[in-house]
């Protein structure tokens, strides 16, 4: 099993006991020389320079099968803020211990390019004309280790690699290391499976289709500078926290044991053979680095596409179960999505903000008591699950009456949106906590949870910012940092450092909510761009990956017990909007960045295993998306979606889910407590769980196995289950979930 992950600062690596080799004077000008080295017994690869000079690692070999191509040696990239820039890497010597270790020791030469990386308020680079003239000398590291594990009944061989700084005078905080990666030496007819929010999750390597993890304001727009919204994402954000590809000569598994922030593209440009990897880590400010060691690991070995997948859920699994295990977070399940709610327009009368509930208006201090007493109760009969309001104080509770030229005609705009918080706890403008406690109280009643929208953003007017303007990240332009909604003091929202006392001050807030009012559920939104992304330029660059790590942690020793994020993360379940796009060129709308598109996942929906899609179908019959959401759940996955007709009853905009979706969910609930471990069944007939003595059939296409003689056979029909009689053998239908009990592990079959 993988090392879980450790959210102590990872350990500087030993000092190697080693023999040394002086890499000699370079063969001639210019010229470029390759040295092969073994790290144990199952690792061959090249170390590239030139002139005596580091050029990156080249060819890469395990157990014999060749991993990435020649054509892009690994690299490693390092700067300081100041703008000096290591634009050579000396080689002094290649160092290799008794256990097969290698270090190779580096003179770094930074060359004074003098543009720095921080910005002033116009976004224009800083210059800094005091650096050395004639560059600088520090020291990096490069260590190798081989490594051996076992992982899902397979042996996997490979090495890790580990990149370390050391300056006397001068801080970085970040090592980019650029590499590429392909089984066979091209990543044409291997297989990348990748979650993440804004790319396939499958990616049958072709010179002539685009991957890329790049987050494109629209996908016409890639090679444009413009047209990118950002383009290193976020481990654990909007990328998987590692990465996997396999073909017919086995499995490619990269990941790291101790995790923090991390910054990530993948990309294979069209034209391209190879699969860019390239990995920024990030960290505060320091004399002394050390990215996080990264190990490299491949299973040899012919895979069919199922034993793959099943390889990838394992992993998936082992993953980030270690990365909540090392901050205690408990994991979040899927549940069933119910459809439903309630459309509450929302206008101004008379200067102020009224609401309709049902065909009524009312103001908003009564409008959480007329939810519970008139929407509520509906809520159950059309499949929903969980109930609740955005209600906490922000920029429309507290200036939503004010317009521009109350403020002077030079003033500010006084309104952002409800997504600029001020605090995180029930404003009284929506009646406050008596009003919530009630609303939660009916809810519970009516078996709904009650949850509420989170995000780790905050409007720049809370008036908390008064006195404590160091809660916010400041970004690289002096101003707080906006996360994609504008620049500056005067941005509607501003993300939160939550390495800051905002840390405790949210935690008190929700605890008192947890107690008083009743919270079993958070959605935490802007996850990848707001939470992982920024750099604190005004508190040693920090991050907030493991800040935020330790405050789920606390979230459900307090009794918020579940956790859903709008990107891709380990700390709880994926619940992001995908544009259903069918094929077309869609008008650009709010939310749609052209790269989120639902048909990815259909037909792979064995890659949504842990995401809860928003949606809305396009051109899908009601028979299409019934199977659709079928597979879904098959794979612990779901839908929050309105496929139907209006129900007049609860007004404009609330739809009645179709009674066939509503008993998938009641199957679903009742499958779900024995969907512990997934083995995808062959042929694409449908998907088994197993848990102990139990499996759980989830069938796609009509089929039947042998069974043992006195076992239990059931299907499961929602609010109840049918037992079937049988005398060894049974016929599974499709479109049906079955629970055995008490039998062997048999092979599926076809039924003919």
């Amino acid at each position: 099993m993988p090392k879980s992950a450790n959210p102590k600062r990872a350990r500087h690596p030993a000092r190697l006991k080693t023999k040394v080799h002086r890499v000699g004077a370079s063969p001639g000008p210019s010229a470029r020389s390759t040295r092969t080295i073994k790290l144990g017994k199952h690792v061959r690869m090249e170390i590239v320079s030139k002139d005596g000079a580091w050029q990156g690692l080249g060819r890469v070999w395990i157990d014999g099968v060749l991993l990435r191509s020649a054509d892009c040696p690994i690299a490693i990239r390092i700067d300081t803020p100041e703008g000096l820039v290591y634009t050579r890497l000396e080689i002094e010597k290649v160092s290799v211990s008794r256990k097969g270790a290698v270090a190779v020791r580096m003179r770094a030469v930074g060359y004074p390019w003098a543009r720095s990386e921080y910005h002033d308020e116009y976004n224009q680079p800083m210059i800094h004309p005091g650096l050395p003239p004639e560059g600088v000398v520090d020291r990096v590291v490069l260590y190798l280790k081989p490594v051996t594990t076992s992982l899902a009944g397979r042996e996997w061989h490979g090495f890790s690699y580990v990149v370390t700084y050391e300056s006397k005078s001068r801080n970085i905080h970040r090592i980019l290391i650029l590499a590429t990666w392909e089984i066979g030496g091209s990543i044409v007819g291997n297989t990348v499976l990748h979650q993440g929010q804004l790319n396939p999750p499958v990616y049958r390597g072709s010179k002539r289709r685009l991957f890329t993890t790049t987050c494109l304001k629209t996908l016409a727009q890639y090679g444009t500078p413009q047209g990118v919204s950002f383009q290193l994402g976020p481990r654990g954000g909007s990328l998987q926290t590692f990465d996997f590809q396999y073909s017919r000569d086995g499995a490619l598994f990269m990941y790291w044991p101790e995790f923090d922030s991390i910054a990530s593209l993948l990309e294979s440009p069209p034209g391209s053979d190879l699969l860019h990897v390239v990995d920024e880590h990030r960290f505060a400010l320091t004399r002394k680095a050390q990215s996080l060691p990264k190990s490299i690991l491949f299973s040899l070995g012919k895979l069919e596409e199922r034993e793959a997948r099943d390889l990838w859920w394992e992993i998936y699994q082992a993953v980030n179960g270690g990365i909540r295990a090392a901050f205690g977070v408990k994991e979040t399940l899927v549940t069933a999505a119910g459809g439903g709610g309630c459309d509450l327009p929302q206008y101004v009368r008379d200067r102020r903000v009224k609401m309709k509930i049902l065909g009524e208006e009312v103001d908003p201090a009564e409008a959480l008591y007329r939810y519970a007493d008139r929407v509520i109760p509906l809520l159950p009969k059309l499949g929903a699950r969980s109930a609740g309001l955005f209600v906490t104080d922000n920029d429309v509770t507290a200036f939503g009456l004010e317009c521009k030229l109350d403020g002077g005609i030079h003033g500010e705009l006084h309104v952002a949106s409800i997504c600029a918080t001020h605090r995180f706890f029930p404003s009284e403008f929506w009646g406050g906590i008596k009003a919530w406690r009630y609303m939660a109280d009916q809810a519970h009643a009516h078996g709904l949870a009650v949850g509420h929208w989170f995000a780790p953003h905050f409007s720049s007017k809370a008036p908390f910012l008064k006195e404590h303007p160091e809660y916010l990240m400041t970004g690289v332009e002096t101003h707080w940092y906006g996360g994609g909604y504008g620049h500056g003091h005067r941005a509607a929202i501003v993300t939160a450092d939550w390495n800051t006392g905002i840390y405790q001050l949210v935690l008190d807030d929700l605890k008192r909510w947890k107690e008083e009012g009743g919270l079993d559920f958070l959605f935490t939104d802007s996850w990848p761009n707001m939470a992982l992304l920024p750099v604190n330029y005004a508190a040693g660059m920090r991050t907030n990956f493991r800040a935020l790590g330790r405050l789920y942690a606390d979230l459900q020793k307090i009794g918020v017990l579940r956790h859903s994020f709008e990107g891709i993360s380990p700390f709880g379940i994926s619940h992001f909007g995908a544009c259903d796009m069918r094929g077309d060129l869609l008008e650009e709308k709010q939310g749609v960045a052209g790269q989120n598109d639902f048909g990815w996942w259909v037909g792979e929906e064995d890659m949504a295993f842990n995401i809860q899609f928003l949606l809305e179908p396009r051109k899908r019959t009601e028979a299409e998306m019934h199977e659709i959401i079928f597979r879904c759940m098959a794979n612990r996955s779901g839908m929050s979606y309105a496929p139907t007709t209006p129900a007049p009853e609860l007004g404009k905009g609330v739809c009645r889910i179709k009674e066939s979706w509503d008993i998938l969910n009641r199957i679903y609930e009742q499958a779900l407590p024995h969907m512990k471990i997934r083995r995808l069944l062959s042929q694409k007939l449908g998907v088994r769980w197993l848990d102990g003595e139990v499996q759980l059939m989830w069938v796609y296409a009509p089929c039947y196995s042998s069974v043992s003689c006195g076992c239990r056979v059931e299907r499961l029909d929602g609010s109840s289950t049918t037992p079937l009689r049988h005398e060894g053998r049974i016929l599974f239908e499709a479109g049906r979930v079955y629970r055995i009990t008490g039998s062997d592990l048999v092979e599926v079959h076809p039924a003919t």
